[in-house]
């Protein structure tokens, strides 16, 4: 999957990967706006990981996403052994932390996964309206029937708590004393200023942050206003090839 090609540069641009699968034989990654060469992609090789993201993906959109959810999978394999919960905030269909669930079997673990998501797209409270323009809501999504969809979703897994509502007024409803594992994606520079400033404090030393937007060039105010939140507190977060960032706590 690669966004915003012109319509006059998408055969110039296939053309061009086509050139470069066959220059290296093949072993190139090419999805999700990453183009990697001649790596192991070790992650194809984890067959919990593989049943888990196969299982879970229904449309190509999320098929692409393997690499990113392999850096999830494995930051909240790490975060078992950390003291606190899991969150993500920002759940939308549930897709992340369902892979995440199923490869770890989340139901069988002393611990729960807190879901914050207005199951309605960006809310004008902690949003821009140039945000809400880069991500619309599809009138098509009731939100009600997410909703439904992801409660749905979890319902073998007693420990997973969904919290409907906007970020971070939500946390009234319900909020994990110590955090071990931390997922943010909420295409807004508000929204996740506000969601650190709630958060971060509670994560556990050796806990993790992963910033799902942080390199991607059409987050740059998000990726600025993160940067100086963390520096602040003496941080620096680590920008992945997949447009993730990633912190750990001291």
């Amino acid at each position: 999957m690669f966004y915003g090609i012109p319509l006059e540069k998408v055969e110039q641009f296939n053309q061009a990967l086509e050139w470069i699968v066959d220059a290296f034989q093949g072993h190139v990654f090419a999805t999700d706006m990453n183009i990697s060469i001649a790596r192991n992609l070790s992650f194809g090789q984890d067959q919990k990981f593989v049943r888990s993201f196969e299982s879970t993906a229904e449309e190509d959109q999320e098929r692409s996403l393997i690499w990113r959810l392999h850096v999830l999978t494995w930051a909240a394999h790490h975060a078992l052994q950390v003291e606190g919960d899991f969150v993500e905030c920002g759940v939308f269909k549930g897709f992340s932390s369902a892979v995440v669930c199923k490869y770890l079997d989340f139901a069988d673990i002393a611990k729960v996964f807190y879901l914050y998501d207005t199951f309605a797209g960006l809310p004008e409270e902690t949003s821009t309206e140039q945000e809400r323009a880069l991500y619309p809501y599809d009138l098509d999504h009731n939100s009600d029937k997410i909703f439904d969809h992801v409660k749905q979703m979890f319902e073998d897994y007693p420990n997973v708590q969904i919290v409907k509502g906007i970020v971070p007024y939500s946390f009234t409803q319900a909020i994990p004393e110590k955090i071990a594992y931390l997922h943010i994606d909420m295409n807004s520079v508000q929204a996740e200023i506000l969601a650190l400033e709630h958060l971060f404090h509670r994560i556990s030393p050796g806990g993790i942050l992963i910033l799902d937007d942080f390199g991607w060039i059409t987050q740059e105010p998000q990726m600025l206003a993160e940067t100086e939140f963390m520096q602040a507190l003496g941080y620096k977060v680590l920008e992945l090839p997949t447009g993730q960032g990633l912190v750990f706590k001291r």
